[in-house]
C-alpha cells in the first residue's frame, strides 16, 4: 500500500464496537436472567401457599368471578417463565459477532483467519461461546439482534410494571381501597 492508501488501516469501529456491546449485554442479561428466576421462584411459591385463598377476579376493575389468590401469583410466575424463556433466546443471538470484519465486514487489510483468531481469543477470555457471523458484510450492517433484545426487554418491564401495578392496587387502602392483600411497608409512610 502507498502510506496515503492506508486511511482504514486498522479501522475496526464497525466490528469492534457491536463486539464489546454484545459481550457486556450478555453479561448483564445473565444477571437479569438470575434476578428473574428468583422473582419467579418467590410468585410460584405465593401461588402455593395462597392457593386457597378466595378473592373476587376482575375485569376492568369490576367485579367478575371468584378466584384464588394462588392462581393470580401462579400467573405472574408463569409470566415470569415465559419472558425467561424469551430472553434467553434473544441472547443467544446477540453470541453473533462480527470482530475481524473491519470496516465494512470485508475483512480488509486484516490477515487471512483474523477474524476466527479473535474470536477464539475473546471467547477464551471472557468464557462465552462467541461465534463469528456466517456473512461478516451482513453481520455488520445488520442490528436485528439489538432490536430484538429491545424488544424483550421492552416486554419484561411492560409486564413487570403490570405485576406491581396489580399487587399495589391490591394493597390500596386500608380504608378507601381494595385492601384485599397487605404488601410489607418497604419505607416510613409506605
Amino acid at each position: 500500500l502507498h502510506p496515503n492508501e492506508d486511511v482504514n488501516l486498522g479501522q475496526s469501529t464497525n466490528d469492534v464496537y457491536p463486539t464489546a456491546v454484545k459481550v457486556a449485554t450478555v453479561f448483564a442479561v445473565r444477571g437479569l436472567l438470575r434476578a428473574m428466576s428468583v422473582l419467579q421462584d418467590a410468585f410460584a411459591r405465593k401461588a402455593v401457599e395462597f392457593r386457597d385463598v378466595l378473592k373476587m377476579g376482575r375485569t376492568q376493575l369490576q367485579d367478575a368471578v371468584p378466584m384464588t389468590l394462588g392462581q393470580e401469583f401462579s400467573a405472574y410466575a408463569v409470566m415470569i417463565e415465559e419472558d425467561r424463556s424469551r430472553l434467553a433466546e434473544a441472547v443467544e443471538l446477540i453470541h453473533e459477532i462480527n470482530l475481524g470484519a473491519t470496516a465494512i465486514g470485508t475483512g480488509l487489510n486484516a490477515p487471512v483467519g483474523y477474524a476466527e483468531s479473535v474470536r477464539r481469543h475473546l471467547s477464551e477470555i471472557t468464557g462465552l461461546q462467541l461465534v463469528t457471523a456466517a456473512n461478516l458484510v451482513e453481520a455488520t450492517q445488520d442490528c436485528g439482534a439489538f432490536v430484538q433484545m429491545s424488544g424483550v426487554l421492552k416486554r419484561i418491564a411492560v409486564k413487570l410494571s403490570k405485576s406491581c401495578n396489580d399487587l399495589r392496587l391490591l394493597s390500596s387502602g386500608p380504608r378507601a381501597g381494595l385492601g384485599e392483600i397487605n404488601l410489607p411497608p418497604v419505607q416510613a409512610g409506605s
